[in-house]
């Protein structure tokens, strides 16, 4: 008697790990804006700041986009694309600022276009973020030209994406000031959101991102950001037939 072969049995495991990540992919848009006259009302999602002339007289935009439909990095499920950028004719961009997780690092990223990484880890408001709430770990992507009016880039990473912050600046040229933009507003209740908490005393609390999974849109005017480590396509497969748990967030 032949014995029976493992070969079907592979294959429909095969099949259904194939079919489980096209079943299971996803993709995530979303933006935050400022629209002058300033300051932000409750219609705004960006706190713009600075020289009175310049980025408060303009429309600020910061928009994403999360997927994991690309496979161009295996390793990386997860591709990241953000533009930020405004309406305007002076103060171009030098840099900007997305948060990560604690322990995330250039081997967490591949494949970066539109905009090059100057550092990853602690960035500090006396780093050259002259008006960033507070100091908070992240990515800081440079422009890939001198002061551009709107930057697009995207990377791919291990991580998966939660809700977090991020921060920009102008280039500076005109030794007029400094522009800033990040996410942060009240919302209809008059309670402040985003980047920083404030209370009713108008003392700082810890920053606090919504746990909330990710979405499409905004929570508490926060944007999608890298954190956690998933598995690759074939290991989640397998998890699923065996019955183990999907997913364990990365903490270093």
């Amino acid at each position: 008697m032949a014995k029976p072969s493992c070969l079907p049995a592979l294959f429909a495991v095969g099949v259904m790990i194939l079919c489980l990540s096209t079943a299971n992919a996803t993709i995530y848009t979303g933006s935050l804006s400022y629209t002058p006259p300033y300051p932000a009302d409750t219609a705004d999602g960006l706190w713009v700041d600075g020289v009175p002339t310049q980025w408060r007289t303009y429309t600020v935009t910061m928009s994403w986009t999360v997927t994991d439909q690309d496979n161009s990095y295996p390793g990386f499920p997860w591709k990241y694309t953000y533009t930020f950028g405004h309406n305007g004719g002076q103060a171009g961009i030098s840099h900007i600022i997305i948060e990560g997780s604690e322990g995330i690092s250039i081997d967490d990223i591949a494949g970066l276009t539109g905009a090059s990484i100057t550092s990853i880890g602690l960035q500090t408001v006396q780093s050259g973020n002259e008006g960033m709430p507070e100091d908070l770990v992240g990515i800081r992507f440079n422009p890939p030209s001198e002061s551009p009016f709107s930057m697009t880039w995207s990377f791919y990473s291990d991580r998966a994406p939660v809700w977090g912050d991020f921060y920009a600046r102008c280039g500076n040229k005109q030794n007029l000031g400094v522009n800033r933009a990040y996410n942060y507003n009240k919302d209809s209740l008059g309670v402040e959101r985003g980047f920083l908490d404030i209370d009713g005393n108008d003392s700082v609390r810890d920053d606090t991102d919504p746990s909330a999974g990710p979405s499409n849109g905004s929570i508490d005017y926060h944007i999608l950001r890298p954190d956690s480590v998933v598995p690759e396509p074939a290991t989640l497969g397998l998890l699923l037939l065996s019955g183990l748990p999907l997913f364990r967030r990365k903490t270093a």
